[in-house]
């Protein structure tokens, strides 16, 4: 999270601004709101915030963000949350991330740069030629929380409205059913075969959604880069280098938004 200090607009007293709160602000719903015990925390220990500062949260629902103030700083620090802000639109297009699953902490930081490139919805899945093989749905459930959690964080910290949907899917047919409809967006595959066009020519100057393959370090198998391309997704190249995983998700990304 971050935090900024800015004059009232009396020019008085320094008010404290916070970005990267995330609440369901629902039409008609409570203006009141308790902190989580982690976000308590961090306005009451390491802000040092009292009752009447001034934050910005995000509306974990709709993407929103609001002007809001502490209310009450105890165990639990409590917000009323006011007016919404005005922000003008970067005009980034909506983009899904699937990522193979990796061993170590490299699921870690595609996690966290992926949000903080912008991506909507990031599925981790099992390949075929994943080193990490998960053992059940529940396993899958519990990594898909740990990643939230650093999604999170990451969106918090890049200060956007709202953190991405993470999901962890046991196979490439589990994560494709979670995407919509084909039809107007561009799937692009990061392939390795050398005569993929490069990933700039598949991507439009338009914001339609955009939906991006990255398989493991030993790449997909037969069967799973033949199920993408059944599925709309093209082939792209990366360059003539052979990226890690996690570098080649960073890479694509960046340039689809850019």
């Amino acid at each position: 999270m971050t935090a900024k200090r800015s004059r009232s607009p009396q020019g008085s007293a320094c008010r404290l601004f916070v970005e990267g709160f995330f609440i369901p602000v629902a039409p008609g719903s409570p203006r009141l709101f308790t902190l989580s015990e982690q976000d308590s925390h961090y306005v009451r220990d390491v802000l040092r915030l009292s009752a009447g500062d001034a934050l910005e949260v995000g509306d974990s629902q709709h993407g929103g963000v609001f002007s809001a103030c502490v209310a009450s700083v105890g165990p639990l620090v409590q917000i009323e949350v006011g007016e919404g802000i005005e922000r003008a639109q970067d005009g980034s297009r909506h983009v899904t991330l699937l990522f193979a699953l990796c061993k170590g902490t490299k699921n870690d930081l595609v996690s966290d740069w992926a949000t903080e490139l912008g991506c909507s919805l990031i599925v981790f899945w099992q390949a075929q030629r994943s080193v990490v093989r998960l053992k059940d749905s529940g396993e899958a459930s519990a990594k898909a929380e740990r990643l939230s959690r650093i999604a999170r964080s990451a969106a918090q910290q890049s200060k956007q409205s709202r953190p991405p949907r993470v999901v962890v899917a046991l196979s490439l047919q589990e994560a494709l059913h979670l995407l919509g409809p084909a039809e107007g967006s561009t799937r692009i595959l990061c392939s390795l075969q050398p005569d993929s066009p490069r990933i700039g020519a598949l991507v439009s100057t338009g914001n339609e959604p955009t939906v991006l393959a990255v398989g493991p370090e030993g790449d997909f198998s037969p069967d799973e880069e033949a199920l993408l391309l059944a599925q709309g997704f093209r082939p792209a190249s990366l360059g003539s280098r052979v990226l890690r995983s996690e570098l080649a998700a960073v890479t694509a990304l960046a340039s689809i938004q850019g």
